[in-house]
């Protein structure tokens, strides 16, 4: 085990993942510096689109949900003061019918942990939350502790509290190169060389996207583009978190996350159901949502969700990378373990993101984190 012991340390990625990571590691002591070649936050990577989900009963798998845990109280340490919360916390619900597989995974992950939950039927559900259409044979499975992010207000007010503690930020600069050396890493850019002990890598769908990236990470991202859609309440309070659960939704004409109004008249609708576009890098991000996509989705609402507008008055895209097997990347590199990686998060790490900054500086520090979770070690694209 290494010493724990001030190290020079930079953050490729200044995106949910990156502050946190620069958050964790300045307050454990280490001189910090972030690179990202846009600003922070920013509209382009996977902290964009206006809300995020956060959830405890998992569909993904029980071992993800001590990350839930961890993170938890420390986003309450971190919206500490603040006028409007990063995370407003309003239950969740995964809507589906009965024997679905994600259904049935989110009451098996409650049972084997003991989490509280309960099972709502048609009825049920039209009592509490008439916000949502259900077929007969449908239920929904209530997350008491679940809710919805201000992404960008997190992203922003962790990028603050790094600094405070003393992380330097470098936006709009881009990292040519990243060169291991016998005595440390060098990270290039056109203004200068700087030599540091620890790289972190958390960039997001930007992960294989340069040349010197996938010396580190070979083929284990692809970014992909995902399209929400926002649809006008015709009672807004009672679309409001406060009246309002955050939800998955699995049915068999459509599947989509849904989010209640943050600080508009729209609900956010994110369809599962239609292609997320594979896409080269970020940068070639299309703009223009094609009519027939949003159709799709606005078919969606009108069958689902009856007390939305199903004609959606704003369409947005941003982009994520996703791994081939769908689980984050988060550990050593295997081809220098002094580089961390910490991306592929595959539309699941926004929530998690303090728990994944508190492993990386664990990694950082001591080379180990008993935090650590198996199945997103890099090491596992080595045996495929």
């Amino acid at each position: 085990m290494a010493e724990n012991k001030t190290m020079e340390v930079a953050v490729i990625g200044a995106g949910v993942i990156g502050v946190m990571s620069a958050w964790q590691l300045a307050a454990r002591g280490h001189n910090v510096t972030v690179y990202d070649q846009w600003n922070t936050p920013n509209d382009r990577g996977a902290s964009a689109g206006e809300s995020r989900i956060f959830r405890t009963l998992y569909k993904e798998g029980p071992d993800y949900v001590p990350l839930m845990q961890k993170s938890l109280p420390m986003w309450d340490e971190l919206q500490k003061g603040l006028e409007v919360p990063i995370l407003e916390m309003c239950g969740g619900l995964t809507i589906g019918p009965r024997d679905h597989k994600d259904v049935q995974a989110v009451i098996d992950c409650a049972e084997e942990l003991d989490l509280d939950h309960e099972v709502l039927d048609q009825k049920e559900m039209a009592e509490r939350y008439p916000q949502f259409g259900l077929d007969e044979n449908e239920v929904g499975v209530f997350d008491p502790v679940a809710g919805i992010f201000r992404p960008e207000l997190a992203v922003l007010t962790a990028r603050e509290e790094s600094k405070r503690l003393g992380a330097k930020y470098r936006p709009y600069t881009r990292v040519l190169n990243v060169r291991p050396t016998e005595d440390g890493i060098m990270v290039d850019t056109a203004d200068d060389a700087q030599r540091f002990d620890k790289v972190v890598l958390a960039t997001g769908p930007w992960a294989t996207g340069a040349t010197w990236a996938t010396n580190f990470a070979p083929s284990m991202i692809q970014a992909r583009r995902l399209v929400a859609g926002w649809f006008p309440a015709r009672d807004a309070a009672l679309h409001q978190p406060k009246n309002m659960p955050i939800s998955i939704r699995r049915h068999p004409e459509a599947g989509f996350s849904c989010f209640p109004i943050l600080d508009g008249t729209a609900v956010k609708i994110l369809p599962h159901h239609l292609d997320w576009m594979n896409i080269d890098s970020p940068e070639d991000l299309p703009r223009l949502i094609e009519p027939e996509f949003v159709r799709a989705i606005e078919r969606a609402v009108a069958r689902l969700m009856p007390g939305l507008d199903p004609a959606a008055i704003r369409v947005s895209s941003w982009t994520e990378g996703f791994t081939t097997d769908g689980v984050p990347v988060v550990g050593p590199s295997p081809a220098d373990d002094r580089v961390v990686l910490a991306f592929g998060m595959s539309g699941q790490g926004f929530k998690f993101a303090p728990a994944v900054g508190s492993i990386v500086t664990d990694y950082v520090s001591t080379d180990t984190s008993s935090d650590a979770i198996a199945i997103m070690s890099p090491t596992r694209f080595e045996q495929e």
